[in-house]
């Protein structure tokens, strides 16, 4: 990750004007711009001078020059720039960043935490949906061929297995297994049984708190292959279980309308 830091100084008075300008034109550009990761604003006062800087974090030197030119070095201006500076300073600076920022990382520890057994605005969650029923409910079909809540539960557990085996670099655990495991027949189900299930569900949700928990914002912008990061993956598994938690509750509701006892 790369840091690029430009300075501009401008008279006190003209300080809110021109914050105003650079956020229409510089920010819009910035964050408009692929590859660029986050964008920031510094301002001091010092006498009758406003400082003003803009921080912004990038992927790496070819994105910035998507966004600067070949001469990234160079500071680019906009038509008003010069009525607001005092001058036009020619350079920015560029540095390797070594990021320890997880604050990302504990967003998706607590929204994985709140749709495991928290609050959320699906007022659900899963430990409150597999309490609700029993183990003769959770392997019923609501209508012949239509999964049952064991069989999305398990569902649920594979695709944890595989966002955290692709985040650990392994592709190969999802190419050997996805045809077979990716739904489990119901035979099988029952044979593992539904507290092994949920157990497994729960020693997922261990896993994947225990692996983020180990990690920093950097290592979510990493690819696991080209084109896909980490953190769409880790985004892309909350969603995926939101709308198996949804599901469930579906299924639960048709087989109380059939006159079933939860």
């Amino acid at each position: 990750m790369i840091t690029r830091i430009w300075h501009g100084r401008t008279k006190k008075e003209d300080a809110e004007k021109y914050l105003q300008y650079v956020i229409g034109t510089g920010i819009k550009d910035y964050l408009d711009s692929k590859g660029n990761l986050d964008t920031q604003i510094w301002r001091s006062t010092e006498g009758e001078i406003s400082h003003i800087f803009t921080v912004t974090q990038w992927d790496d030197i070819e994105s910035i020059k998507k966004f600067a030119g070949e001469e990234f070095n160079k500071a680019k201006y906009y038509p008003e720039d010069e009525k607001y500076l005092l001058e036009l300073e020619r350079e920015v600076k560029h540095y390797e960043t070594i990021s320890f920022s997880n604050k990302l990382v504990k967003k998706y520890i607590l929204l994985l935490t709140d749709l495991f057994e928290g609050d959320n605005w699906t007022d659900s969650n899963f430990s409150k949906r597999l309490n609700s029923i029993n183990e003769e409910i959770a392997f019923k079909q609501p209508f012949p061929g239509k999964h049952s809540v064991a069989e999305i539960l398990w569902h649920c557990i594979y695709w944890r297995m595989v966002v955290l085996k692709r985040s650990q670099n392994d592709i190969k655990f999802e190419e050997q297994t996805e045809k077979e495991q990716n739904f489990l027949s119901p035979e099988l189900l029952r044979k593992k049984g539904w507290s092994k299930l949920v157990s497994e569900l729960n020693e997922t949700q261990e896993n994947l708190i225990n692996f983020l928990n180990s990690k920093t914002d950097d290592f979510l912008e990493k690819e696991y292959k080209p084109g896909r990061k980490i953190k769409y993956e880790i985004e892309g598994l909350i969603h995926h279980d939101y709308y198996h938690l949804g599901q469930m509750g579906l299924v639960i509701s048709i087989l109380h309308g059939q006159g079933e006892k939860i």
